[in-house]
């Protein structure tokens, strides 16, 4: 079935990424290196070729100069790029994009917000697709669902052509991050290309209901932990939306995650760079976020107390091992 609209649905947002590449497949995209393996996973099972980009060191987001250099001197090549908000960070695109637009007319411009609360009249900023997630982990966990909002009002259609078999391609990759090899053999069968399974009202409505605790529960975590951490440890306010993170010594990253689970307590740290999936480069910006980085929770299933115990672990070990 096709559909003609500016907003779609589906079961998750690889399904939403998947059709939109497909439709435009002629050339190359670029991506930033610190993004979900799940997307470069997506444009495999499309067969739409990518390259990965270093991030900015101070953004944290695709470094802007280097994918113009890129596109600059070879314009042909170039079908698209990803532009992924790091840790939901909502910084104005606007002048980037208009850039890249001008530079290559027909460039297609992917705004992954998927760590962002979906909004359906955000400003697009000049990006040709804004693409959010309502999955696992992220700030509306609805357990699935993707949104897409399309800056030119145009039809879409999910191909179920892709063999779905279950492959917990999480599982894969998380294995070949923790051996440091890169994949013998690249995952198939994991996406299950459908529609979402409710009407787009309801799930709009269920993303506002979820909206209003989401909120209230990442402001008081927030607070918490900003009152009881080390200001010189947290990172601007502006990367505090989708988890708080916190930026310590590498050597001290793994100390702290250990202990904290020793603790039956929860942190993350964020993924490691995408390539070494696929590949052995060194991307120094992204490896440096890497290793210094711990997402602590602050949604709904974390408590005040957790939180609490959390910053007392993180603090007690930074003075143990500070000189």
């Amino acid at each position: 079935m096709t559909k003609i609209s500016p907003i779609a649905t589906a079961n998750r947002a690889c399904t939403l990424l998947y059709s939109y590449i497909s439709q435009y497949s002629k050339g190359t995209y670029l991506l930033p290196v610190n993004v979900c393996p799940d997307v470069p996973l997506t444009f495999c099972l499309a067969n739409v070729s990518f390259e990965f980009v270093d991030i900015d060191e101070k953004t944290l987001c695709i470094n802007k100069s280097a994918c113009l250099n890129k596109i600059r001197k070879n314009i042909d090549k170039y079908q698209g790029i990803v532009f992924v908000r790091t840790y939901g960070f909502l910084d104005n695109a606007s002048d980037f994009f208009d850039t890249l637009h001008s530079e290559s007319p027909d460039l297609r411009i992917i705004d992954d917000r998927c760590l962002c609360i979906p909004d359906i009249n955000a400003d697009m900023q000049g990006a040709d697709m804004l693409l959010y997630s309502t999955g696992h982990c992220k700030q509306i966990d609805l357990g699935k669902g993707g949104l897409a909002v399309f800056r030119n009002v145009g039809s879409y259609k999910i191909e179920k052509n892709v063999l779905y078999d279950g492959t917990d391609e999480v599982a894969i990759y998380k294995e070949a991050f923790s051996s440091n090899k890169p994949f013998d053999r690249i995952p198939s069968g994991w996406l299950c290309l459908d529609y979402l399974d409710i009407s787009l009202d309801t799930y709009l409505s269920q993303i506002e209901n979820y909206s209003i605790e989401r909120n209230l529960c990442r402001d008081k975590l927030n607070e918490i932990y900003k009152t009881h951490l080390p200001e010189s440890i947290q990172l601007p306010n502006e990367y505090q939306n989708w988890r708080f993170n916190i930026s310590v010594d590498f050597s001290l990253k793994d100390v702290i995650l250990k202990k904290i689970f020793e603790s039956n307590l929860f942190a993350s740290s964020h993924y490691n760079s995408a390539n070494r999936l696929f590949n052995y480069d060194i991307y120094s910006n992204s490896e440096r976020l890497h290793s210094r980085v711990i997402n602590l929770f602050n949604d709904k299933y974390y408590s005040e107390d957790k939180a609490l115990r959390t910053c007392e672990i993180i603090n007690n070990i930074i003075n143990e091992y500070s000189f």
